[in-house]
């Protein structure tokens, strides 16, 4: 580390441990202490001028808190800096086999890349990848294979939960596994209908197909349902009870095992456009598969464009996607953002006890990180000519897109920020512009929360800070405290499930699939 890299990060330090006494906002200091009045709530803020690197505010700021969402921040800075703005994933289209006319006499093979974004809901024509690998297809004149798509994930883990994510999240949309091959954010759209006396019938959809099901399916008191992937007649499973009446009720369905809801639906996507696979698709994780030629790749949206869906969207399996395609082979196993860690933690000096996120999304409520090393990183974000401008662009304006739309800030300011909650934490992190001059800014809530009053302290500090209107009041408390059922409160429409898979959730993490 050089003298002039030490120097900042000392005087950083300084800057961030001074006495509160000293600060020149001591009412905004004090809208912090009266939040802190609440029983179990603990808060964190850290301001900063991004020109002279100036503390404006600073409260708690080398204390552990749980981050949420705003580990998203360090996520997408670290894809950034160690990809580039303008990477994009790569999935080589390959055959192996003689071509006989419009006939390929041998296999279809899809090599993983870990794109998080294939098929996406974010993304226009979720089935690209099919219409694109028909056309590499037709180039060659081929509209018949006799053998086996095959998606090539060697390199690649099997799928598996991260094992510090909480049993309730398991089955929850927000929740799903990361893997080298993922499909529609691994989760399908099941659309049920059912009606008096009649058989329930369930739609699944995954990234705007259909895929072929059979279904096993009675009429009940309470819809409990169990989907499995049977890959021998590449056919959806669909079996348990649909609750009388039901008509038309959307549920958000996590795939556990993402590839395999893949195979079934790039076998069925390639059908209906005209491309007949004779033979059963096929995973293979372990076999150096030989004797290909390449048609042609399958590329993404460039890096800037998914921080952004990450940002904006708070896409868990952006993030989760991100920080594993950045990990080795053995680190992916672990589900664990092992480069990124190591990356701000040598770039900027920072120790576990102030940096130690847990995944890639935040959504692990074991990760911690301190104000003052969010701080830090959003101002080497700054800093650094290559990541100024795609890291500013991903995140949502608050008060006007994202999920801060309906954020309520000051009128002098305007906020760039990426939000963060989960049940006992909401957060605020980003960049504020104010009589043009930049600032850095880190707000998390922790305790027993009410949301709406985590919101309206962040609210005053900013009018204490930067406006000379009177502060707004403090919602009135309500008994209950923070929300429940849903750890992400962003993720919070059309999530549940109908029901609990039918295996334990806890025997779930960390397990391969």
């Amino acid at each position: 580390m050089s003298l002039r890299t030490r120097l900042f990060l000392l005087l950083s330090l300084f800057a961030l441990t001074a006495p509160v006494y000293s600060q020149p906002y001591p009412e905004a200091i004090e809208v912090l202490r009266r939040y802190e009045q609440r029983p179990g709530v603990r808060v964190t803020a850290l301001v900063r001028d991004l020109q002279t690197g100036e503390t404006v505010l600073a409260h708690r700021t080398s204390e552990a808190f749980r981050p949420a969402s705003l580990v998203k921040i360090p996520t997408t800075g670290a894809f950034l800096a160690l990809r580039g703005h303008d990477y994009r994933f790569h999935i080589p289209v390959m055959i192996r086999g003689q071509v006989d006319g419009e006939t390929l006499h041998g296999d279809l093979v899809l090599k993983a890349s870990a794109d998080p974004s294939l098929g996406s809901h974010y993304i226009p024509n979720q089935k690209r990848l099919i219409s694109e690998v028909k056309a590499l297809l037709e180039e060659r004149g081929i509209t018949r294979i006799t053998g086996r798509l095959i998606i090539d994930l060697r390199g690649f883990p099997r799928p598996f939960f991260n094992e510090t994510w909480a049993d309730e999240d398991l089955d929850e949309y927000y929740g799903a596994p990361i893997s080298g091959f993922n499909i529609a954010d691994n989760y399908a759209d099941l659309y049920l209908f059912s009606s008096d006396g009649e058989q329930p019938v369930v739609e699944p959809n995954v990234a705007s197909l259909l895929v072929p099901t059979r279904q096993e399916l009675l009429l009940g008191s309470s819809t409990q349902l169990d989907l499995t992937p049977m890959r021998r007649a590449d056919t959806l499973l669909i079996s348990g009870t649909v609750r009388e009446g039901l008509s038309g009720r959307h549920l958000r369905w996590t795939m556990p095992d993402p590839p395999s809801y893949a195979t079934m639906w790039l076998n069925e996507g390639l059908r209906l456009e005209g491309i007949d696979l004779q033979d059963r698709p096929e995973l293979n994780y372990d076999e150096l598969i030989t004797g290909l030629d390449t048609l042609g790749y399958y590329t993404s949206l460039p890096a800037d464009t998914l921080a952004k869906i990450t940002n904006f969207r708070s896409s868990n399996i952006y993030a989760e996607g991100l920080a594993y395609a950045l990990n080795s082979y053995e680190q992916r196993k672990t589900g664990q953002p092992t480069v990124m860690r190591s990356y701000w933690r040598e770039r900027l000096g920072l120790t576990p006890t102030e940096f130690y996120p847990m995944d890639g999304s935040g959504l692990s409520p074991e990760g911690r990180l301190s104000s003052g090393a969010l701080s830090l990183i959003l101002s080497e974000l700054w800093r650094d000519q290559s990541l100024h401008k795609p890291f500013l662009a991903s995140l949502p304006e608050a008060g006007v897109e994202g999920t801060v739309r309906s954020l309520s800030i000051p009128s002098e300011v305007t906020a760039y920020l990426k939000s963060g909650s989960m049940r006992g934490v909401r957060g605020y992190a980003g960049y504020l512009l104010h009589e043009d001059k930049w600032y850095s800014i880190v707000y998390i809530a922790n305790g027993a929360i009410n949301s709406a009053e985590a919101r309206a302290t962040f609210t005053r500090l900013l009018t204490g800070l930067f406006t000379q209107q009177p502060l707004p009041p403090l919602p009135t408390p309500t008994k209950k405290v923070a929300a429940k059922g849903k750890k992400h409160s962003e993720h919070s429409k059309g999530s549940k499930k109908a029901s609990h898979k039918a295996s334990s959730k806890s025997s779930r993490k960390g397990k391969k699939r």
